[in-house]
């Protein structure tokens, strides 16, 4: 793959002076009016040659993210647009395959939908919050990773019985969205189950239920939107590796991403990216390892 519009991208953000903690916030940091890569080519990649042929042949690249993650991805119907740390690192990687701003469409994927969303060629590419894992590399791909998080516990301000993981037994109630039966190693006997996480925060608040565990940069950007009633532990356990998810077996498309990733990182943009998302929700920088996902459990 050519990479010729990413050439001046270091200069063109304007994020050359990258120091330990601190970077200057590039103003396509905020628009993600990245430089488009106009000599982007991958002609061995069946999901980037789909794209390419979209509308006409003007090309469009349609990406699953989230709607309702502060910090992360949420959707305003006041601006009829996608903002946050997801939403400018899949318009930076789209990009980087070639496709301006106005030939982005995005749509909001269920977490327990993104496999399949992918697998019936419906987005060609998911950047939401979508954490790897072995079991589900073995049905999609995965480029990255961009981003690291712990793991962590919310609860309502009000409750102090809940101060970590060992808090959590079989007849806590723990609010899911993937109907899982365990959380952190235990069993549930009365899991309570939403369809999104922003139903199980409101889940907290109302009563019904007594936890959300989820990723620490994702809880923390709820409990930014409502400190008073919330409360956030961070467990400093079970680090997830978000990717970006994309069709199964896609080589050269993984491939260019990882690219893509790597430069960001290398230049700065990955940081100023992070400090005009994440970084204010108080949520700790940590540059990624492109390519480095962790190792699978051994017995």
């Amino acid at each position: 793959m050519r990479r010729r519009g990413f050439l001046g991208l270091a200069v063109g953000l304007g994020v050359a002076a990258v120091t330990e903690g601190c970077v200057t916030i590039s103003p396509l940091a905020t628009t993600g009016d990245f430089p488009v890569d106009a000599a982007a080519s991958l002609p061995n990649s069946p999901t980037w040659t789909a794209m390419k042929a979209r509308n006409g042949n003007k090309g469009q690249i349609i990406i699953g993210v989230k709607a309702d993650q502060p910090g992360l991805g949420t959707f305003s119907s006041a601006t009829n647009s996608y903002s946050g740390f997801d939403i400018l690192i899949a318009r930076l990687v789209a990009a980087g395959l070639g496709f301006s701003q106005d030939q982005i469409q995005f749509t909001t994927v269920a977490s327990q939908n993104r496999e399949t969303e992918l697998e019936n060629k419906t987005v060609d590419l998911v950047v939401a919050s979508y954490s790897y894992s072995a079991e589900r590399a073995k049905l999609v791909y995965f480029a990255g990773p961009y981003f690291t998080t712990p793991e962590a516990i919310l609860v309502a301000k009000s409750n102090t019985q809940v101060t970590g993981i060992d808090s959590i037994n079989s007849d806590t109630d723990v609010c899911e969205v993937s109907n899982s039966t365990t959380v952190a190693g235990v069993t549930l006997n009365k899991p309570v189950v939403r369809n999104t996480y922003s139903e199980c925060v409101d889940a907290v608040k109302a009563g019904q239920a007594q936890v959300v565990y989820s990723d620490y940069a994702l809880l923390l950007g709820y409990l930014n939107q409502d400190p008073t009633k919330l409360r956030v532990v961070n467990t400093n356990a079970s680090i997830q590796y978000y990717g970006i998810g994309l069709p199964l077996g896609d080589n050269a498309l993984r491939d260019a991403i990882n690219t893509i990733l790597t430069t960001a990182v290398a230049n700065g943009t990955w940081r100023a990216i992070f400090n005009s998302t994440l970084g204010p929700e108080g949520v700790k920088a940590q540059l990624p390892v492109v390519g480095k996902w962790p190792a699978p459990a051994t017995s």
